[in-house]
């Protein structure tokens, strides 16, 4: 893959300690959506590999089974013992500091297409520095940034991602659909 390209960064390192709060058991990356669905994690990989941009998927050492779907997939394994998503993008972009921007995406948000992240690669290939997509004006993800922001996200810490580093006369918004900011932090949560 050209280093021209941006690259998907998929975070996996959460503890998921709203799932659990809501009556989930083990790692809600594991679980499925539905009874004939693969695990949530496969789903996510799956359609970040089918945008044909590198992947590279942020967990924490002990998410075992989480790492095996990673190198299954043969996605980039980064490994960090998370203490928020900024350090897990801090990681990430560490890691693959060769590619030409970001496009951070949430390992529990198996909704998502490759037309989600095909748009925000568009938009970064068009010259735009940061890219959102949101749904009814409220902001989702995936979250897309030039690699002129490598040094800011690989220097973030805490549990604030990336939000700090957006600027509204920088930030090119896409609407899109519901699935940008559905994800699977509560058990049977009503859509």
């Amino acid at each position: 893959m050209d280093s021209a390209t941006p690259g998907i960064l998929i975070l996996a390192a959460g503890k998921g300690s709203r799932y659990i709060a809501s009556g989930g058991s083990g790692n809600k990356l594991l679980a499925s959506i539905n009874d004939d669905a693969p695990k949530v994690i496969e789903t996510v990989i799956e359609q970040a590999k089918l945008s044909g941009l590198p992947v590279a998927l942020v967990t924490r050492p002990d998410y075992l089974a989480v790492r095996q779907h990673a190198l299954k997939a043969g996605v980039q394994l980064v490994l960090c013992e998370s203490g928020g998503s900024g350090e897990s993008i801090a990681a990430g972009v560490a890691m693959t500091a060769h590619w030409n921007g970001w496009i951070i995406t949430l390992g529990d948000m198996p909704w998502l297409t490759v037309d989600h992240y095909r748009h925000v690669k568009e938009a970064l290939e068009k010259g735009a520095a940061q890219v959102r997509l949101t749904y009814k004006g409220k902001p989702g993800h995936p979250v897309g940034f030039a690699g002129c922001y490598a040094e800011a996200l690989r220097n973030l810490q805490g549990d604030e991602g990336a939000r700090a580093l957006l600027d509204p006369r920088l930030l090119v918004t896409l609407e899109a659909d519901a699935a940008v900011q559905r994800d699977l932090d509560v058990v049977a949560k009503p859509r």
